[in-house]
């Protein structure tokens, strides 16, 4: 018996449906399929495949997700006619396409592609493969995204499980699966478990990136603030002071990382009855936000909201009220989003999906 084939085919049949707003997809996968060619794939399928692939993963790193939805939907096109010889290569495809989906908060028609394209590689790849990490932090990510906190946490604990038992892990997936993690547990309030995972991130992004990549920088500024957040400011402030160090380097100095941090700082400085150093820095960071944003920005009116509770709690209430008046000429009124991480902390980006050739196949 044909045990690769078979199950192959097994997989292909359980290709999740495209919902109805991507017809196009839809109308495309189907055709292919009536009409795949009999023949062995050949080397330009997969030459095909990899310029589509790149071609999305330059526009999702554009932040242009709806080209990159159009490239990873030709990506699958390709794929479909070398499937039969290794589904792995069409696993990465929808995972691909997922995330493009997922980017424009299309969440229902991401989950079962993502899902789809994390069962083929559980079925197929060694457990510690980082692609099966990848799949499991991208879904974890929806899920975060949508308040399923319950169905998150475990897929991020499986995926730090695996990669501490592989010989040797993609050290940025390492990092961005204890990060999410620490996100997830900030978002239910469990700082004091957000540590260890935030503390894990940046040891892996210090040895893996350089201490002084804007990256490490990330890591630094989310365990700052899970940090502060819990009144531990003595911890804080030297990774604040260092998170700043690195983004004004590598960023610049207009950049939202470094206004974030000067946010934290300036709460800390605040807090200590340090006014001045607390006032220098509230005036940076609003500075940033009214340069990069403009005046309807929810960052700006966040800040200037922390700088009026500073000026009240300094017996400054004129100053405070001309703060106050400000805020209320502003066009944009900020909502609190519950069950989320606060704005400040980081999100790692994803890494372009791992090579689907690499991995061998069982048995």
């Amino acid at each position: 018996m044909n045990y690769p084939c078979l199950l192959t085919t097994a997989l292909l049949l359980m290709i999740p449906t495209i919902a109805p707003a991507q017809a196009t997809i839809e109308d495309l996968l189907k055709a292919d399929a009536r009409a795949r060619p009999a023949h062995p794939s050949s080397p330009s399928d997969l030459l095909d495949w990899a310029a589509y692939n790149r071609a999305g993963w330059r526009a999702i790193n554009k932040g242009y997700y709806d080209t990159a939805e159009h490239e990873f939907h030709a990506a699958i096109k390709a794929a479909r006619r070398t499937s039969i010889d290794d589904p792995r290569l069409l696993a990465r495809s929808y995972a691909d396409y997922a995330l493009a989906v997922q980017k424009q908060g299309r969440h229902a028609e991401a989950e079962p592609l993502a899902k789809w394209a994390l069962t083929v590689r559980e079925t197929l790849l060694d457990p510690e493969s980082p692609a099966i990490a990848q799949n499991r932090n991208q879904l974890a990510t929806l899920y975060y995204e949508l308040g399923r906190f319950a169905e998150s946490e475990p897929l991020l604990r499986r995926s730090i499980e695996a990669q501490a038992k592989a010989p040797k892990a993609d050290p940025r997936e390492h990092a961005r699966s204890h990060t999410l993690l620490g996100l997830l547990l900030v978002a239910r309030r469990r700082f004091a478990e957000s540590e260890p995972a935030f503390l894990k991130a940046v040891q892996i992004l210090e040895t893996s990136r350089g201490p002084s990549h804007p990256e490490t920088g990330d890591g630094l500024n989310n365990l700052a603030w899970a940090y502060h957040e819990q009144g531990k400011d003595d911890e804080a402030r030297p990774l604040f002071d260092r998170a700043l160090s690195i983004f004004e380097r590598s960023r610049g100095p207009l950049h939202p990382s470094v206004a974030y941090v000067l946010d934290g700082l300036a709460q800390i400085h605040a807090a200590r009855g340090e006014n001045d150093e607390a006032e220098a820095k509230f005036g940076r960071a609003i500075a940033i936000w009214e340069k990069i944003s403009g005046a309807g920005a929810s960052e700006l009116i966040q800040i200037l909201t922390r700088y009026s509770r500073s000026l009240e709690a300094m017996g400054r209430r004129a100053e405070r009220d001309k703060v106050e008046a400000r805020i209320a000429s502003l066009p944009v009124k900020v909502t609190m989003s519950e069950g989320k991480a606060s704005p400040w902390y980081r999100f790692p980006e994803p890494t372009q999906g791992a090579a689907p050739m690499t991995p061998r196949l069982r048995g």
